[in-house]
């Protein structure tokens, strides 16, 4: 799980890196981003990408990352 910046002065938005995926059957090709969680469309590339947050993700990426935790926790 990564961090991704779509523009300058934005939220950060989580997205899954190469090999992850929401489940074994949409797992992420290696050099390739997913979309953020959230579904906000990107129309090119994200301008940057990072491990630790700079400041607070966006709202809907962290509520949909909790739901694909709780239900990989049942």
């Amino acid at each position: 799980m990564r961090y991704a910046q779509i523009k300058a002065g934005r939220k950060l938005h989580l997205v899954f890196e190469p090999g992850e995926g929401r489940d074994s059957a949409h797992l992420i090709e290696a050099g390739y981003l997913s979309a953020p969680l959230c579904g906000q469309r990107v129309d090119d590339n994200y301008r940057m990408t990072i491990n630790v947050p700079l400041a607070h993700a966006c709202k809907r990426c962290l509520r949909v990352y909790q739901a694909i935790r709780s239900r990989e926790s049942e």
